[in-house]
């Protein structure tokens, strides 16, 4: 696990200056994040993934977890 983090760390700069920042022109970002649900959530085991759609993109239609309308 920690040689996996080192690894993602030494990447950091080059994800920063070359992936990061295209997100801008992108019309879908996917995002992995660690839960909110969980309170001291160590292990990192349950995710949460956020996707952010452009609008009026063709072809890109908006994707609706719940009924389009719903509240929560």
């Amino acid at each position: 696990l920690e040689s996996i983090k080192a690894s993602i760390r030494a990447r950091k700069l080059d994800f920063d200056a070359y992936v990061d920042l295209q997100k801008q022109y992108a019309d879908v970002v996917i995002e992995v994040l660690p839960t909110q649900l969980i309170p001291d959530d160590d292990e990192r085991k349950v995710l949460r993934v956020r996707m952010v759609m452009k609008e009026g993109v063709k072809y890109c239609n908006p994707v609706y977890l719940l009924d389009e309308g719903s509240t929560v």
